[in-house]
Order: structure tokens, then sequence, then C-alpha cells
């Protein structure tokens, strides 16, 4: 059984999104081994998740404890329905939504050639965004949507959105450096007692034996060393 530790040192880069599927995982470092793709919409990256989140500008209606009615519009991930008795010709919601928000997530992670349990990542929640380009889109969606601010828009303005423009972002919960005690277990890493953390990219892992892997190291040395000065003795004589 080992554990993998934090120790400063260097370590490579991690691969961009768009190398092929079988690079070597970079030691030391969570690495999926596949990308995810939204194909939906020709969106691709590698990481331990990709998530979709689609927003619709709509109509929310509030009664007031008198009675009276306040109309507010929002951005909303779910259709906003308008009870029966406050529907009324002015304040009408679109009746679908063309997308639905998605999450993918990657089925196989690498740590240094061996699997990860997901159990040992699971925990992560650092979502980062993942701009996107309307010009990568399929055909059929690029003439609808527009890039805003590494999103997609399918508005005329986004500083003055309709009722019913559709706003779709996308996040990566990413791959790459982790921090912590976890041991392998039927060659396959699992989590310590301690959740891990997440690394920098100016750290790598060592691996250090439990038990009698320390005497042993303590034992190399010893015999290097004298070795070394039994050459070096008859070098003299």
């Amino acid at each position: 059984m080992a554990v993998l530790v934090a120790m400063p040192a260097a370590v490579a880069q991690v691969p961009a999104a768009h190398e092929p599927v079988d690079s070597s995982p970079p030691r030391g470092e969570l690495w999926p081994l596949q990308p995810l793709s939204d194909d939906s919409f020709a969106v691709s990256t590698r990481a331990l998740a990709l998530r979709r989140d689609v927003r619709m500008y709509q109509w929310r209606a509030e009664t007031g404890v008198d009675g009276s009615v306040r109309w507010s519009r929002e951005w909303a991930d779910a259709l906003l329905e308008t009870p029966a008795a406050l529907k009324d010709d002015e304040h009408v919601n679109p009746g679908v939504m063309p997308f639905r928000g998605a999450t993918w997530r990657a089925s196989a992670v690498e740590l240094d050639g061996h699997p990860v349990e997901p159990a040992l990542y699971s925990h992560f929640e650092d979502w980062t965004p993942l701009a996107v380009a309307a010009d990568t889109l399929p055909p059929n969606l690029a003439a609808s949507f527009r890039e805003v601010d590494g999103c997609l828009y399918s508005g005329e303005d986004a500083s003055v959105p309709a009722i019913g423009d559709l706003r779709i972002c996308w996040e990566t919960l990413p791959a790459g450096p982790i921090e912590g005690a976890i041991r392998l277990d039927g060659g396959r890493w699992v989590a310590g007692v301690e959740p891990v953390g997440r690394g920098s990219q100016g750290e790598d892992f060592a691996f250090e034996e439990l038990g009698r892997g320390y005497w042993l190291l303590a034992g190399l040395l010893l015999g290097v060393l004298l070795m070394y000065f039994m050459f070096r003795g008859r070098g003299r004589s």
C-alpha cells in the first residue's frame, strides 16, 4: 500500500483539451482519458466534468398581501408558470424551453497511470467558465446564436433582453494537480481519511512506502555510502 503526498517540484503543464485521446497523463495530476462533449453545440473539453447552463428571459408574477400583482423579468433555468388567475395578454412566457441544462462527467480518470475512484474528487466544486464561440456551432444553430462574454445569446441586444431570449453558458470542473494523502488499493487510487484538495502547477507528487519501505530506503543509502568510502580508502593505499 502506498500514499501520495505533495512535495515541491516542477511538473509538466496539463495538455490542452484538443490533444489526442491517447496522450500520456502528466505525473501527479488527475487526467481524464476521454474528452467530454456537448454534441448539440459542438463543445468539447478534457475535464472532470462539463456543465451546460441554459437560461430563458421570462416574466414572473408575485402577489402582494393586499392582492396586488407585481410583474418582474428574470433569467430562469426552467419555465416559469403563471397562475391561471393572473394570466393576461401582456405578460406571456414561451410555452417551451428549447434547450435544457445538462452535466457530463468523466467516466475514466487516471493519476500516474492508475485509475482513480470518482469519490476521490467528487467533492470538488470549483467550476470554471468555458468560453465558446458562435463560429464553431453547427450550421443550424450558428444562425440563431451569437457569442456574448463567452456565452451564447439568441436575442438582438444582450444589454436589453426580450422575453424568450436564451443565454447558454458552459462550465468545467478542471482536472490537474491534487494535494493530500491518498492510497493505492487494488491498483486504484482511493481517498484517505481527509478529503484531497486542489494542488497547483508548481507541485508534484512522490510515493512514500509505508512500514518497511522507510528502512529499505535508509539501508540502500547507507550501503552506497559504505561502498563509496571503501573504494576511496583503496584508492589511497
